[in-house]
C-alpha cells in the first residue's frame, strides 16, 4: 500500500502548490470573472477551476523535471489569460480546448518535452476506464491450430534472398539468407522484407526470418489483450495468440503498414493507417495542422482534412482591413511537407487528402488549382525538363501530394440536374459571397478532373445519412425539430407529426415526391419560435431547424432574414369520400351555420339573394337524406326558412348531423369553428365540395379596381383560415392570409337588439383569406361555388374580364416569434433529408457533421483463402477470421500512440476501426462470375455483408465483456437504426449468383448483430472499410486489391533463384472448370492465352463467358476491359455494407470527356455511394520510362529442370523465357565497299541535322554520319568527330547497346523538344542519337534494360497534349522495325515480335509514374500507385 500513499501525498501536495500559485494570480488578474464553466466530452458541465488547470501543468512540468515555481506561475498566468480572450464568456471551453491552450503555452515557453508529458498524463487517465478484471472476457476456440502445436512447426520453410533491382539491373535492396514460407512467392519476400522487417540491415538486431516479425505483432497484440483482460481465461487467450499467427502467417488476413512498422519496436507503437485531422480559423491550429500531418506521414500513415473551416480569401482578417489567405493558398504549404517527408520512413510516399465544401467562396479556386498546375508541368516537360514524378518538372509544381475532393450534398447534387442555382457563404458570418449555376461548378470540377484527375466528390448527406453517432460533439448539441401538431403532408392528406410517432409513411420529399419514411420520433421538450412567411403560412419549429430557401438553399430558422424565399409543397390526398351533398354542407355549415340544442339541429344559413341556391342545395339534401335513412325521423324533409334577414335550411337528422360533427367543430362559436383532422383524409373531389361549400357561404368574389381582384374568406376563427389555406395548397391554390382586419375603434358595433332598436355589441375580430393571381383562376377550376350561388357568374365574369399573372407556389419569410417551450418531434426523410410541415419545404434531423480528430487502424482479408472445392466459400473460417481480426484490431486502440491529444480522445471514445478485405476481383473470377455482372456484385455484396455484420457482433460480443464505447448510450437510437439500415440492405440483396449458405450467414449475422447490440451495445463506432491493401496486398500475394477487379490474365514474376516467369492467372484455369470446360479445352484455352497474351479468340471459349475474363487494363493484343460504370456500379453494390468510405479510383479511357466524368460523379451520388474519385488514363504529362525490368545480363537462366519442376508446382502454366545474348570480340568488323544505309532528319530545339547509318549486310550499324544543317560551327565540328568515334567503337565490336547505356540521358544544350514524334524531348544532341538508334537496331528487351521506351502512338497523343494511347512496347518495337527501308529486320527483330518475356501484356495507364525504389512503371491502385516489381507504394498502405 505505501506506493499508492506516496503518490495521494504527492497529489496532495501538488493541490496544495497549485492553489497557491493560482490564488497569488487571480490577485494579478483580477478580472479573470468570464469563463465560469467547462464542457465535458460526455456533455456534462463543470466549474472552471484555475488550479486544476495549475496542476496539470504543475504535474507536467514536474514529469518533464522542472520543478520551478516562477515557471509554473508564469505558464498559468499566460493559459489563464489566453482562455479569458479566445473565449469570452459567451462561449463554453472544453476539456480539449483547455488542454489544447495548455499544450500552446507549454510550447510558448520552449518546454516541448512538457507537452508530452501533459499528453501522456491525459492518455494514462483515459486508458484507465478501459480496464477489465479477468474472468468476464471473450473466449476462442481454436480452428486452424491445436493446443500443443506451434502453428510454425505445421509450415515448410525455406531460406531465400531478398533482391530488388531496378530498370537497369542495379540492386537497390539486398537480404539475403532470410527463413520465409515456402509457399510464400518471391514477390512477397522481397516485399516484407524490404517494407516491414525491423533493425539495420547488417546487424544482429536485423529481422532475417517471418517467424520474427509475425511473432512480434501477434504477440505483442495478444499480450496486451491479456494485460487489458479481454479474455476469459489463459486458453482463450493462447488460442487467440495461435490462431491469429497462424492467420498471419499463412496470408489469410493482414494488418496495415503501420502496425508492420511500429507494432513490437515502439512501447506505444502509431498503428492507425487514416487520420482526419480538424483546422481552426486561426494561425497557430493551422501551422499545428502541418505539423500534427508530418509526424503521421513519418510512421506511415494518411491524412484526411476538411479546410472548409479556414476563412476563404474574400473575407476579412480578424481585426484588420486585409484580406484572408484562403485554404487553397495555406494548401501549398501543407503540399511541401508532404512531398519532403516520406511515408514510414521513404517507405511509400506520403498519403493526404484535402476536401473543401461546395459552399466555400474559394471552391472555384480549389478545384482549379491542381489543374492550373499541371499545366505548368506540361509546359515545362515541352521545354525538356525531366517528366518523372519526382523529376525537375514537377518538383516545381504544387499540389503533388495529396488527392482534393469537393464534399457536396443532396441538395447541390439536385441543382445541378434541375440546372439551380449555388450560393457560396462566408465561413464568419455566413452571408452570401457568389451566386453559380451549380451546372457551372459541376462543370469546373469534371473539367479539372478530366485534366488531372482531381478534384474526386464526397457526398456529405450520404455520409451524414449513415453516421451512427450524430448525438455526439458541440456541433450536435441539439437536434432540430417541430411541433406535435405540425401537419406533415404525406401522399394521402395532412397527418399530424405527433400522430405519426412509431408509426410509417409515404411523405411528400422536397421534390414532390413519395418517399417512404419509418423514423418519426419525439425529441424532447424544446423552446420554439412560430415562423410566418408574407402571405401567412406557418410553423412551430426551433431555432436550428432547417428551412429550404429558393435563394439560399437549407437556412435555420433563426437565421432567416427578409427576401429569403421559401417552398411550398403540395400534399397528397385521402382515399376516403364523402357524398358531394353531404360535402358541401359540412362547407355552407362551418361558413354560415352551426350546431345547436340538445337534440343537436343543424343550421346552414345564406342571405336572401342566395335563397335560389338555399333551395337547390335543400332538395339535394332531402334526397340524399331519403336514399340513406333507416328510420322516419333521419328521412324526414327540411326546408328553406326565410327570416327577415337570412333564410336558412334546419335539421337534425342524424345522417347529416353526424357528419357534420365527424368533419367540422360547429358548437363551439363563431371563433372556434374549425375541421378537424378527417378532413384530411377525404380524397380530391369531396375536399373540393367542402371548399366549395365554405366559399359558397362566407366567400365573396371582389372586383374593387386595380390590384383589388380576388376571391376572400372572411372568418373570426384563424384556425379556420390557416386549415383551408392549407387545403388550397393542395390544389395548388396559393392564398394570402390577413389577420386583425379589423381596427379596434371597429371592435363595437350598433347591431339589432330583438327589440325593434339597436344596440352596442362587441364583436369578434375578423381575418381574411385571399386568392388572387392565377390562383384564383384554378379556384374556379377545381373549386368553385355551390350550384345557384350568383357568385358563379361573378367569378366567371371577373377571370374572363381581368388577366392574371403566374401565382409561383413559393413565398418570402415574414417573420419569427419566440413562443415557448413544447413537445417537439422529428423524422427521418431517406431521399432528400427534406419533408413539407404545415405546407412548408424543411430539413429533417438526419444532417450531421462525421467526427474530425479521428484515427483508424485497418486490416485485410484475403477472399482467396477462403475458397473451397466444388466453387464454394468457407462461411465459418471467414467469420473465425473476421472474429480474431477485429479482436486485435480492437486491442490495438489502447495501446497505440496518436499524434494530438483530440485524436487520441476520440480514439478511446468513440474506437473506429477499419475492417476490409482483397482479392474480391480474383475470387470472382475463379467462380465464373463477371466483375460487371449482376451476379458478381451480388456475391460481391453479399461477402462484404458477411465481414460487416460478422464483425458488428463480435464488436457487440467485446461490449458485453468490456463495455460499448463511451457514447454509445448517447448515440443509442441512431446507432441501432444504421445497424437495421445495414440489415435491410443485407435482407435486399439478391440471390442470383449466391450461394444460399453465404446469403443466409450474411443476413444472420446482421440480425445477430442488431439483437446483441440492443443487449449490450457496440464497442466501435466504426468497424468497416475498404483500403487500397496495396502494400499488404503483396504481403498476401493477393492478384487483386480491395475492391478492385485483376488488372490482366497474365503477368511476369520473377523466380526465387532468378530469371523471369510468365503466369497466367491461376484463376483462369479454375474459373474456366467452374464454367463446365474440360481438361482439353481449359489446357488448350490457355495455351491460347500464354501465346497471345488474351483469351480474345481462345477456342472452345462461349461468347457469354468472355466477360468472366475481362480485366481492369485492356489486354496489348485485345479489345476487351471493364466499362468504368462497371466499376461505379461494383462500389453501389457493397457501400450499403462498409461504415466508411471506399478507396477505389474510377480508371477512364483516356477518350472520355468531362460530361463523362460529371455523368459519374451524378451516378455515384444517385447509387448511394459515400464518396468517388476517377482518373482518366493519360490525363498527367509523364513520360512512361519503361514497362518492365530485366535482371542483370550477368544472371543465366535456370536449368530446364528447375524450370519444369516450378511449373510443375505452380497451378498455372508457366513460360521461361530465353535471354538473348551477343557476344562481341575486338577485332574491327570493317564495311563493304557498296553498303546500304540509312539516313534520318532530325530537329532539336530548332537545330536540324541529319543522321546516316552505314550498315552491314546483316542490317547492323557499321558506321555513324551527322551532319549538321548550319555548318562550321562548334556543334557541327564536334558532332562530326563524335560519329567518327562511334563509328570506330561499333567497327571494334562495343555492343551498340552499351553505346546507348552510357550516352542515353546525357544533358547538355541544345535540348528540348524534336520533331520525331516517337522521341518527343530530348536532353542532348547525344541523347537523341542514341535514343533514335535504340529506337532502329535493339529490341525490346534491349531497350527496357538501359531505360528507354519509345511509343510513337503513345508519343505523338502526349505531345498534343492530351493522354497519351496506350501501345504495348512490343507494337511499338514492331512498327519501329517495320519502318527500316531494309530487305530484312535488323538482328533481333523478329526475337522482339515473339518475345514477351520482358513486356507487360497490358495496356499500362500511359502516364503512370515510375517507382522511386527501383524505377518499374507502377499501375494504379485505388488512389494510389503501385510497383509490381518491389512493392512500394505512392501512398497506399
Amino acid at each position: 500500500m505505501q506506493p499508492s500513499v506516496l503518490s495521494s501525498t504527492q497529489d496532495e501536495l501538488r493541490k496544495d502548490e497549485a492553489r497557491n500559485v493560482v490564488s497569488t494570480i487571480l490577485e494579478q488578474i483580477p478580472d479573470l470573472v468570464k469563463v465560469k464553466s467547462v464542457r465535458k466530452r460526455d456533455g456534462s458541465m463543470v466549474d472552471f477551476a484555475p488550479e486544476k488547470l495549475a496542476a496539470t501543468l504543475d504535474a507536467a512540468l514536474k514529469e518533464g523535471g522542472v520543478n520551478d515555481t516562477l515557471i509554473l506561475a508564469r505558464c498559468v498566468s499566460q493559459a489563464c489569460m489566453r482562455i479569458e480572450r479566445e473565449f469570452d464568456g459567451h462561449t463554453v471551453p472544453t476539456t480539449d480546448d483547455i488542454i489544447r491552450v495548455l499544450a500552446v503555452v507549454l510550447i510558448d515557453n520552449n518546454l516541448p518535452f512538457a507537452v508530452k508529458k501533459l499528453f501522456a498524463g491525459q492518455s494514462v487517465e483515459k486508458k484507465a476506464v478501459t480496464r477489465r478484471e479477468p474472468g468476464t472476457g471473450l473466449r476462442f476456440k481454436r480452428r486452424y491450430t491445436t493446443s500443443g502445436t506451434h502453428p510454425y512447426d505445421r509450415i515448410e520453410w525455406e531460406l531465400r534472398d531478398a533482391v530488388i533491382t531496378n530498370e537497369k539491373g542495379k540492386t537497390v535492396f539486398e537480404q539475403r539468407g532470410v527463413e520465409v514460407p515456402k509457399t510464400w512467392t518471391q514477390s512477397a519476400t522481397n516485399i516484407v522484407v524490404s517494407k516491414y522487417f525491423r533493425g539495420q540491415i547488417g546487424t544482429p538486431g536485423r529481422e532475417h526470418s517471418v517467424k520474427q516479425m509475425v511473432d512480434r505483432v501477434a504477440q505483442t497484440i495478444a499480450g496486451w489483450g491479456r494485460d487489458q483482460a479481454y479474455f476469459a481465461t489463459e486458453a482463450d487467450s493462447d488460442a487467440f495468440e495461435a490462431e491469429l499467427t497462424h492467420i498471419l502467417v499463412n496470408q489469410i488476413a493482414a494488418f496495415n503498414s503501420p502496425v508492420w512498422f511500429n507494432v513490437g519496436v515502439n512501447p506505444k507503437p502509431q498503428c492507425s493507417a487514416c487520420f482526419i485531422n480538424s483546422v481552426r480559423d486561426d494561425m497557430r491550429s493551422i501551422l499545428n495542422l502541418a505539423t500534427t500531418e508530418g509526424m503521421l506521414f513519418k510512421y506511415g500513415s494518411g491524412t484526411g482534412s476538411n479546410l472548409s473551416t479556414l476563412r476563404s480569401s474574400k473575407e476579412r482578417l480578424s481585426h484588420s482591413s486585409g484580406k484572408s489567405s484562403g485554404p487553397v493558398s495555406f494548401m501549398k504549404g501543407y503540399d511541401a511537407f508532404a512531398g519532403v517527408i516520406k511515408s514510414g520512413g521513404k517507405t511509400r510516399r506520403a498519403a493526404k487528402m484535402v476536401i473543401l465544401n461546395v459552399d466555400h467562396p474559394d471552391i472555384v479556386e480549389f478545384v482549379e488549382c491542381r489543374a492550373k498546375e499541371e499545366r505548368k508541368a506540361h509546359v515545362l516537360i515541352k521545354h525538356g525538363y525531366d517528366a518523372a514524378l519526382d523529376g525537375e518538372a514537377y518538383s516545381s509544381i504544387t499540389f503533388q501530394n495529396a488527392n482534393n475532393s469537393v464534399r457536396v450534398t443532396d441538395d447541390f447534387m439536385r441543382a445541378v440536374i434541375n440546372d439551380g442555382e449555388w450560393q457560396t457563404r462566408a465561413v464568419t458570418n455566413g452571408d452570401v459571397v457568389d451566386t453559380y449555376k451549380a451546372r457551372d461548378i459541376m462543370e469546373k470540377i469534371a473539367k479539372a478532373a478530366w485534366e488531372c484527375g482531381d478534384p474526386g466528390m464526397q457526398y456529405d448527406t450520404t455520409i451524414n445519412r449513415w453516421h451512427p453517432t450524430p448525438n455526439s460533439g458541440r456541433i450536435n448539441g441539439s437536434n432540430p425539430c417541430v411541433t406535435g401538431d405540425t401537419l406533415v403532408a404525406t401522399m394521402e392528406g395532412y397527418r399530424r407529426i405527433a400522430d405519426l410517432v412509431g408509426k410509417s409513411a409515404d411523405i411528400v420529399d422536397a421534390d414532390g415526391k413519395s418517399a417512404h419514411v419509418t423514423e418519426i420520433f419525439p425529441t424532447g421538450r424544446k423552446q420554439v419560435y412560430g415562423l410566418r412567411t408574407a402571405s401567412g403560412y406557418g410553423l412551430q419549429l426551433t431555432a436550428d431547424h432547417r428551412v429550404w430557401t429558393k435563394n439560399r438553399g437549407d437556412v435555420a430558422a433563426a437565421d432567416l432574414r427578409q427576401g429569403d424565399v421559401l417552398e411550398l409543397r403540395k400534399p397528397g390526398f385521402g382515399a376516403e369520400t364523402l357524398h358531394q351533398t353531404l360535402a358541401e354542407a359540412v362547407g355552407l355549415a362551418l361558413g354560415d351555420g352551426c350546431l345547436t340544442g340538445e337534440q343537436e339541429m343543424a343550421f346552414i344559413s345564406g342571405s336572401h339573394a342566395e335563397v335560389a341556391m338555399l333551395g337547390a342545395f335543400n332538395e339535394r339534401l332531402n334526397a340524399y337524406k331519403k336514399s340513406v335513412a333507416t328510420d322516419g325521423r333521419s328521412a324526414r324533409r327540411s326546408s328553406v326558412v326565410e327570416a327577415p334577414t337570412t333564410s336558412r335550411i334546419g335539421t337534425s337528422s342524424r345522417t347529416v348531423v353526424e357528419p357534420l360533427k365527424k368533419f367540422a367543430v360547429l358548437d363551439k362559436g363563431s371563433q372556434a369553428k374549425r375541421f378537424t383532422d378527417e378532413v384530411f383524409v377525404l380524397d380530391q373531389e369531396s375536399q373540393a365540395a367542402v371548399l366549395r361549400g365554405l366559399f359558397s357561404a362566407d366567400g365573396t368574389v371582389a372586383n374593387y379596381g386595380e390590384k383589388s381582384q380576388y376571391v376572400a374568406l372572411d372568418s373570426s376563427s384563424l384556425t379556420m383560415l390557416r386549415q383551408v389555406q392549407l387545403l388550397l395548397l393542395g390544389f395548388g391554390i396559393k392564398a394570402k392570409l390577413y389577420e386583425n382586419r379589423r381596427a379596434v375603434e371597429e371592435m363595437v358595433k350598433s347591431l339589432p337588439d330583438g327589440k325593434g332598436g339597436y344596440a352596442d355589441y362587441p364583436v369578434q375580430q375578423m381575418h381574411s383569406l385571399r386568392v388572387s393571381r392565377s390562383s384564383r383562376l384554378a379556384f374556379e377550376r377545381e373549386i368553385g361555388f355551390v350550384e345557384g350561388s350568383p357568385k358563379i357568374a361573378a367569378l366567371a365574369r371577373l377571370n374572363a374580364e381581368v388577366g392574371t399573372y403566374k401565382d409561383e407556389l413559393t413565398d418570402e419569410f415574414g417573420s419569427l416569434e419566440k413562443l415557448g417551450v413544447e413537445d417537439v418531434f422529428d423524422l427521418t426523410e431517406p431521399t432528400t433529408d427534406h419533408f413539407v410541415a404545415n405546407g412548408l419545404v424543411v430539413h429533417n434531423c438526419s444532417e450531421y457533421m462525421f467526427l474530425d480528430d479521428t484515427a483508424c487502424n485497418l486490416a485485410s482479408l484475403n477472399l482467396m483463402k477462403f475458397r473451397t472445392d466444388n466453387a464454394g466459400f468457407d462461411v465459418d473460417a471467414f467469420k473465425h477470421v473476421a472474429d480474431v481480426i477485429i479482436t486485435a484490431q480492437e486491442i490495438l486502440v489502447d495501446n497505440s500512440s496518436y499524434p494530438t491529444p483530440s485524436i487520441e480522445q476520440n480514439s478511446f471514445d468513440f474506437r473506429p476501426l477499419g475492417i476490409g478485405y482483397a482479392n474480391l476481383g480474383a475470387l470472382l473470377m475463379s467462380r465464373g462470375l463477371a466483375y460487371d455482372s449482376d451476379e458478381g456484385r451480388n456475391f460481391a455484396g453479399a461477402v462484404t455483408a458477411l465481414l460487416s455484420g460478422e464483425s458488428y457482433y463480435q464488436s457487440a460480443k467485446v461490449a458485453e465483456a468490456m463495455g460499448p464505447f463511451r457514447y454509445y448510450k448517447v448515440n443509442e437510437k441512431p446507432f441501432l437504426k444504421v445497424i437495421g439500415m445495414h440489415r435491410d440492405h443485407a435482407y435486399a440483396v439478391p440471390s442470383k449468383g449466391v450461394p444460399e449458405s453465404l446469403m443466409e450467414a450474411a443476413r444472420n449475422s446482421w440480425d445477430k448483430a442488431l439483437e446483441e447490440g440492443m443487449a449490450s451495445g457496440i464497442r466501435n463506432a466504426q468497424i468497416s472499410v475498404l483500403a487500397p491493401t496495396g502494400t499488404i496486398g503483396f504481403l498476401m500475394d493477393c492478384d487483386t486489391t480491395g475492391v478492385e477487379p485483376d488488372i490482366a490474365l497474365v503477368k511476369y514474376k520473377w523466380l526465387v533463384g532468378g530469371g523471369l516467369m510468365k503466369l497466367v492467372n491461376g484463376t483462369v484455369p479454375e474459373a474456366l472448370h467452374n464454367l463446365g470446360y474440360g481438361e482439353v479445352q481449359v489446357r488448350e484455352i490457355i495455351d491460347h492465352i500464354d501465346k497471345t497474351d488474351t483469351i480474345e479468340g481462345a477456342p472452345h471459349l462461349k461468347d457469354e463467358h468472355l466477360a468472366v475474363f475481362d480485366c481492369a487494363f485492356k489486354p496489348a493484343k485485345g479489345q476487351r476491359t471493364i466499362h468504368y460504370m462497371g466499376h461505379v456500379r461494383m462500389m453501389a453494390a457493397v457501400q450499403p455494407f462498409i461504415s466508411g468510405a471506399i478507396s477505389k479510383t474510377v480508371n477512364m479511357p483516356a477518350n472520355a470527356d468531362a460530361a463523362e466524368i460529371a455523368n459519374v460523379y451524378l451516378e455515384g451520388w444517385k447509387l448511394g455511394l459515400k464518396a468517388i474519385a476517377i482518373y482518366r488514363d493519360g490525363s498527367k504529362g509523364q513520360q512512361v520510362l519503361t514497362t518492365s525490368a530485366e535482371r542483370n545480363d550477368e544472371k543465366k537462366n535456370k536449368p530446364a529442370e528447375a524450370v519444369a519442376a516450378v511449373a510443375q508446382a505452380a497451378p498455372v502454366r508457366e513460360v521461361i523465357k530465353e535471354v538473348y545474348k551477343e557476344v562481341y570480340k575486338p577485332l574491327r568488323r570493317r564495311l563493304p565497299d557498296e553498303r546500304k544505309s540509312l539516313t534520318h532528319k532530325f530537329s532539336i530545339a530548332g537545330h536540324e541535322g541529319y543522321i546516316t547509318v552505314g550498315l552491314y549486310s546483316d542490317g547492323s550499324p557499321g558506321e555513324i554520319f551527322i551532319r549538321m544543317a548550319k555548318g562550321g560551327t562548334v556543334v557541327s565540328g564536334l558532332m562530326d568527330a563524335f560519329a567518327t568515334s562511334t563509328s570506330i567503337a561499333l567497327q571494334y565490336g562495343v555492343p551498340l547497346k552499351v553505346l546507348v547505356n552510357k550516352f542515353v540521358h546525357v544533358r547538355f544544350e541544345p535540348s528540348g523538344i524534336t520533331s520525331n514524334p516517337s522521341i518527343r524531348i530530348a536532353k542532348s544532341l547525344v541523347d537523341y542519337i542514341f535514343r533514335w538508334l535504340a529506337s532502329k537496331f535493339l529490341t525490346p528487351e534491349e531497350q527496357t534494360q538501359v531505360g528507354i521506351h519509345t511509343d510513337t502512338a503513345l508519343a505523338a497523343a502526349a505531345d498534343a497534349e492530351v493522354g497519351p494511347a496506350t501501345v504495348s512496347v512490343t507494337d511499338a518495337a514492331e512498327h519501329a522495325a517495320a519502318q527500316l527501308p531494309l530487305e530484312t529486320a535488323p538482328p533481333g527483330a523478329e526475337r522482339a515480335r515473339t518475345s514477351d518475356a520482358l513486356t507487360m501484356s497490358f495496356d499500362l495507364q500511359s502516364d503512370a509514374p515510375a517507382c522511386e525504389t527501383c524505377g518499374a512503371i507502377m499501375i494504379r491502385s485505388a488512389a494510389c500507385y503501385k510497383c509490381m516489381n518491389c512493392g512500394s507504394t505512392s501512398g497506399c498502405s
